[in-house]
């Protein structure tokens, strides 16, 4: 084998080399956010931007608030900013990655309590510990880097 087999290439039109988070609509009221590599317990701040349409339902036409986060509380994901942008919404997220190889969490937002939801998926692959550092995208910024409980355990029980 040559060692041109061993490397994964991109098409340069299929945006799949870019280094951006890539924002996917699904059916009515939903969208993927794939986010690329990330690490195991590490903690990161997430922003990207969703379509977004100003509000109607609210009586003076001007809401405080341009999203409220719905739905029932993931302690993985959490919504800590939105920022209206002309017909977008910027979302930050707080994401911890706490599983290995595949995560997937979601969240729900929505314009105003008697609006309808749009549900996130935030989708990444999992670099488990010592298999390599992975090259964030933009928009994605790492915060902390958590302790794995298990391994302290097992520190613990070997001494």
């Amino acid at each position: 084998m040559g060692d041109k087999e061993h490397y994964v290439h991109f098409s340069s039109t299929s945006g799949a080399g870019s280094n951006n988070i890539v924002v996917q609509p699904l059916r009515h009221g939903h969208l993927n956010v794939n986010l690329g590599f990330l690490q195991i317990h590490h903690r990161y701040h997430v922003e990207f931007t969703v379509p977004w349409n100003t509000c109607v339902i609210h009586p003076d036409g001007n809401p405080t608030v341009p999203a409220i986060p719905t739905g029932k509380p993931n302690l993985n994901c959490r919504v800590i900013e939105f920022v209206q942008d002309r017909d977008d919404l910027r979302i930050k997220v707080e994401l911890f990655a706490h599983v290995e190889r595949f995560l997937n969490e979601e969240f729900q937002i929505t314009c105003c309590e008697k609006g309808a939801p749009l549900t996130i998926y935030l989708k990444a692959r999992i670099f488990g510990k010592e298999q390599g550092t992975p090259i964030l995208r933009n928009g994605i910024r790492r915060i902390a880097i958590e302790q794995d409980v298990e391994e302290d355990e097992n520190e613990d029980a070997s001494d």
